[in-house]
């Protein structure tokens, strides 16, 4: 079985957390770079709110940019969800990208996840 990567929004976070019963897959998600701080970077994601990330040594991730991240989904020390960062891959210009498909594309996997995950998922 291939690895499986479900592409989500920030208000899916908590159903891959790792407080789960079982382990979560890695999770993709589209935003744009809105903060940098050290090992840790910020992407905002239409309007559907932040999401933290805690950064690998070697990410390059550069403000403004739009970017796709895969990784797994982590309890942060001050409260809530985020994401620590697998891979990430660089969009370019977030004018470019009308963000509504993104946002259609994700609601349509998660309505009929059959069709686009393995049933063991």
């Amino acid at each position: 079985m291939s690895l499986q990567t479900p592409r989500v929004l920030p208000s899916h976070l908590h159903a891959f957390s790792p407080s789960g019963p079982r382990s979560a897959p890695p999770v993709r998600l589209l935003g744009t770079v809105s903060a940098l701080r050290g090992d840790t970077a910020t992407i905002t994601c239409g309007t559907h709110g932040d999401v933290t990330l805690i950064l690998k040594p070697d990410s390059h991730l550069q403000m403004g940019k739009l970017v796709e991240v895969v990784g797994k989904v982590a309890e942060m020390p001050e409260g809530g969800l985020g994401i620590r960062v697998l891979a990430t891959t660089d969009w370019g210009n977030p004018a470019s990208c009308d963000y509504k498909i993104y946002e259609k594309v994700v609601d349509v996997t998660h309505r009929l996840k059959p069709v686009f995950y393995d049933s063991a998922e």
